[in-house]
Order: structure tokens, then C-alpha cells, then sequence
């Protein structure tokens, strides 16, 4: 789904009221800052969503204690990096800053610039996507061997990517501000 997806998502589950009231002078322009409000939303719930879904398939792999127990330090190491990694986005994403700033707020966000943050948003999905497919092809394999301990170390590398995405993010935000 796009950014642009996400956006007519929201406009057309309108009711038929608000609908009417979108042709009151004034109006239109309130709800429509609300509307992009709802997309953004929207748009870092999936992104979260996709992760929390990763950490469990994660830590679903990690439930029968002889798998724990088969691991060296160094592998109990990467099991542990990356869930508090994954945590660690997922919170992110979860309380980043919206891409609107209301009415009173102090930053207010350029309305014509908010695509690119929504896009960028998609590609925090798209990323977090990727991760949860990953996560799900570790569980196939068997924990402590060579592979395994390769492919925990791409996963890590690739949450940390994403936690970049969210400081650039931040940096977009910034840069419509004023």
C-alpha cells in the first residue's frame, strides 16, 4: 500500500456527515489536517505491528528450553541484541513524533511537504516487512550452528538500518518544519 493508499484509505471510510461537512467553509481544511493525522497513524501501526509480529516469531523458536540450552554465550548474545533492538524500534515508531502538527503546536508541519514523510513511512513498513520475513526463515533453521549465527547477525544489522530510518524520519520532520 502507498502513502497516497493509506490517505484515501481514511477519506473513504468518511461517514456520510462528515462527507456534507467537508463542503462548510473552514471545514474542509480542519479535516483534512485530521485525516493525514489518521494516515500517519495508521501507516506506524502497520510498521509496529510487522515488528512485534517479528519478535514473536523470534521468540517463538526460543520457547523449548533444550533450544536454550544448546546455545553458546555468544549466541544467547545475538538472541538477546536482537530483541531489545527490536524493542527499541517498536517504540520508536510507536511514539515518533506525527506528521502534522496540530493547531497549538509549537512546529507546525508544511501540509504540501507531508507526502514525503508518508513515504517515508512506507518505506519503514516495507523494511519491518523484511525483517518479519527474516525472522520467520531464522526460526527454520537450527539454533548455534554457522548459518544461524549469520543470519542473526544480517537480522540485527537490518534493525539497526531501520532504526536509522527513524532518525532520517526525524530529520524530514524537521525539515518541513517552519
Amino acid at each position: 500500500m502507498s502513502g497516497k493508499d493509506y490517505l484515501e484509505k481514511v477519506r473513504g471510510e468518511r461517514s456520510l456527515l462528515e462527507r456534507i461537512a467537508g463542503y462548510i467553509p473552514g471545514y474542509r481544511g480542519y479535516k483534512e489536517k485530521e485525516l493525514r493525522r489518521e494516515s500517519d497513524r495508521l501507516v506506524r501501526t502497520d510498521a509496529v505491528n510487522r515488528l512485534k509480529a517479528a519478535k514473536n516469531a523470534v521468540r517463538r523458536n526460543f520457547a523449548n528450553p533444550t533450544v536454550v540450552q544448546k546455545l553458546s554465550g555468544e549466541d544467547a548474545y545475538r538472541f538477546d541484541a536482537l530483541t531489545s533492538r527490536l524493542d527499541r524500534v517498536t517504540q520508536r515508531i510507536d511514539r515518533a513524533v506525527a506528521g502534522y502538527a496540530g493547531m497549538f503546536d509549537t512546529v507546525k508541519v508544511k501540509e504540501d511537504k507531508l507526502d514525503t514523510v508518508t513515504q517515508h513511512d512506507l518505506g519503514l513498513i516495507e523494511k519491518a516487512d523484511a525483517i518479519k520475513t527474516d525472522c520467520e526463515n531464522v526460526n527454520k533453521m537450527q539454533p548455534g550452528n554457522t548459518d544461524w549465527g549469520t543470519a542473526m547477525d544480517n537480522l540485527i544489522s537490518k534493525v539497526e538500518e531501520l532504526d536509522g530510518l527513524i532518525d532520517q524520519r526525524s530529520e524530514i520532520l524537521r525539515g518541513l518544519a517552519g
